[in-house]
């Protein structure tokens, strides 16, 4: 059986300068399974609500933040596991 693949969902630069960045609401829970692509974390930055879609297809193994967390670019927000 082949190893597991770890992949992050990462926080990208939203393009919005300064504005604070707030985890608001998780649409999927540790242990549910995702496409690539799916909505994973609504954020909030001023009056902006951006879903973070998943980055790969597999099981949400953890989520790395928690609702209402202030949150900066580049951080990991969420590991899912893909197998091979």
């Amino acid at each position: 059986m082949p190893d597991a693949a770890r992949h992050e969902l990462i926080l990208p630069d939203l393009g919005l300068g300064e504005t604070p960045i707030i985890a608001s609401t998780w649409l999927k829970r540790p242990g549910s399974l995702v496409i690539e692509g799916d909505r994973l974390l609504e954020v909030h930055a001023g009056s902006v609500t951006v879903d973070l879609p998943a980055p790969a297809s597999g099981i949400l193994a953890q989520t790395l933040v928690q609702e209402n967390e202030g949150l900066h670019v580049g951080q990991p927000l969420a590991v899912i596991e893909s197998r091979g």
